[in-house]
């Protein structure tokens, strides 16, 4: 009876010990397969950023380029127009300010010949005014519809944005699930060499486990640089021809 209970014990660590080798056997496979699966995944995720990056940086210079030249063509104009209709402004200006201070001090002669010259240019100075007004209405009717046509675009552009925080978000978690199969990885290790080969496979397995979490999270990552290429030439496609 007594060599019974001390002979079941031992059968059953060495069928443990034996079905823990066939698992490491299986599973050992799988890591390794997976380990490539991840480091391709990974080389694809970064070249599709790095497309991404230099494709939204072209986006980013062609919208601020929107309408520009058309601007400063306007502004160029209003400005040359305000150089030129100055003088005479000032001039009136001038006389209106003359004019109103012999009145005050009961200058009427002064007071007639000041009015005489001022409204000798009031046709001139509602020309030069108007013309001023219209630069500066075409002026500010460019910079309107540039931002609308800008608004277009970066609104086109927004969900990069919130891609851009949920691939963050899953890096972190990739991190921290690295840092778990690290764990258990030396765990592993240290298991084959001490020969304890039930401890080695539980190891193994949460090394496998781990390594499926992290190809399912760069599926994940790599889907949403996808959607983010795919939003930016969307966005390309609303800037103006």
């Amino acid at each position: 009876m007594t060599l019974l209970q001390v002979n079941v014990p031992q059968v059953h660590a060495s069928d443990r010990w034996d079905t823990a080798l066939a698992q490491i056997d299986i599973v050992y496979d799988d890591v390794t397969a997976l380990k490539v699966t991840t480091l391709s995944e990974t080389q694809h995720i970064q070249e599709q950023r790095t497309k991404n990056t230099d494709a939204l940086k072209l986006v980013n210079v062609k919208i601020t380029a929107i309408d520009v030249e058309w601007i400063k063509k306007l502004q160029i104009e209003l400005d040359q127009t305000l150089r030129k209709h100055t003088p005479l402004l000032e001039q009136y200006t001038t006389l209106s300010k003359q004019a109103s201070a012999a009145k005050q001090n009961k200058n009427k002669k002064l007071s007639d010949l000041l009015d005489l010259k001022r409204n000798k240019l009031r046709a001139s100075v509602e020309a030069a005014r108007t013309d001023i007004k219209v630069k500066k209405a075409a002026l500010s009717t460019a910079k309107k519809q540039r931002a609308t046509k800008v608004k277009v675009v970066k609104d086109a552009l927004a969900p990069v944005q919130n891609f851009k925080k949920q691939i963050t978000a899953e890096n972190k978690t990739i991190a921290a699930i690295r840092q778990i199969y690290s764990a258990a990885e030396k765990s592993y290790k240290a298991s084959v060499k001490e020969g304890n080969a039930v401890t080695a496979a539980d190891n193994i397995t949460l090394m496998y486990e781990q390594m499926v979490l992290i190809h399912t999270s760069l599926q994940k990552v790599y889907d949403w640089e996808k959607q983010i290429a795919q939003t930016i030439v969307i966005a390309e496609s609303k800037l103006p021809k």
